[in-house]
């Protein structure tokens, strides 16, 4: 099948210790890539909620080639992108090759934490993430101070004197076909949560290939990373009734679209998540980021296995998809 395969082993269901520890496991099973969520409020069920940014530089450091990436890092209202810029530039100094940053135009929990007024429309939140995107570029390739005064974000001779030792790959979150226009324009990959095969195929490839070849990029080379949720439970023991899906509180036009199935899937055997995988894959999709929720679910409705184990059926699966 030739699709890689990502596995999030930072995120809020799990203490930073236990990041470390999960990271380490996950590299040794043989999973392409590990992804970071970078939340400051933890998504409903997270009992934990690091910062993101400090447990993956930890994680780089005890794992010895996997490359981790943010799923995703809003650099718009939580972050000023500048301050993105540098620290993503450091670990890419640091780690070269194994930095990815995933951005995306964030969602009220995070951003509304730290941030007065109203929650910004999705186009202004687009704009707001392409002149973001564009002063990152500006730090990251600039060996002189720039300065720069655009509408939402001013630089004052400002310069990275650290520099990544390779480039960082940007992976621009999009579920309606402007964010995917954005991602083939500015970005180097795309992250999406859509699952309806025909919504992909009719819209959201079309506007990301045309976004892509505008900038003068071939779409056939930059991956297309589909994101996706589950619960393993091969006892049988998940009431479905009983799990919480939630895309987030992620608003716009496309999202009525984009779904053809729930974001979560419980899992019995490997055969089930090869099924998936593959169903991904014939949508396009050529990389996946995939989490294990269990936190989706009321604690007392939870599968009795352990991460471990939940993660350790993954030596069932990844030998059969590649």
């Amino acid at each position: 099948m030739g699709i890689k395969i990502g596995f999030f082993s930072i995120g809020d269901a799990f203490s930073p210790a236990e990041c470390l520890k999960y990271s380490k496991l996950a590299e040794k099973i043989g999973f392409d890539s590990l992804w970071v969520e970078d939340h400051l409020i933890a998504m409903p069920g997270g009992e934990e909620c690091s910062f993101a940014w400090t447990v993956m530089s930890s994680a780089l450091q005890a794992t010895n080639k996997v490359p981790f990436i943010t799923g995703v890092t809003a650099p718009i209202m939580r972050y000023h992108p500048a301050i993105v810029a540098q620290a993503f530039a450091t670990m890419g100094s640091m780690y070269p090759g194994r930095v990815g940053l995933g951005v995306g135009t964030g969602e009220p929990p995070n951003e509304m934490a730290v941030y007065g007024g109203q929650w910004p429309s999705n186009a202004t939140r687009l704009e707001m993430l392409e002149e973001a995107l564009t002063v990152i570029r500006k730090l990251w390739t600039s060996d002189t101070p720039i300065s720069f005064s655009g509408k939402y974000y001013t630089l004052n001779k400002a310069v990275l004197l650290t520099k990544a030792k390779a480039r960082v790959p940007v992976y621009v979150s999009a579920i309606g076909p402007r964010a995917a226009d954005l991602a083939g324009r500015l970005g180097d990959h795309i992250i999406s949560i859509a699952n309806n095969p025909r919504y992909i195929r009719d819209e959201l490839w079309p506007a990301f290939e045309a976004g892509a070849r505008a900038a003068g990029k071939d779409p056939g080379k930059m991956e297309r990373v589909g994101h996706f949720s589950y619960i393993y439970d091969p006892k049988g023991e998940v009431n479905p009734d009983y799990i919480q899906h939630d895309a987030g509180t992620i608003q716009g036009g496309a999202m009525s679209k984009a779904f053809a199935s729930r974001m979560i899937t419980v899992f019995h055997s490997a055969d089930d998540c090869i099924r998936r995988i593959e169903e991904m894959g014939r949508m396009g999709y050529t990389h996946l980021a995939i989490a294990d929720q269990f936190m989706a679910l009321p604690k007392e409705h939870r599968p009795s296995i352990g991460m471990e184990e939940s993660l350790n059926f993954w030596k069932d699966v990844l030998p059969h998809i590649r």
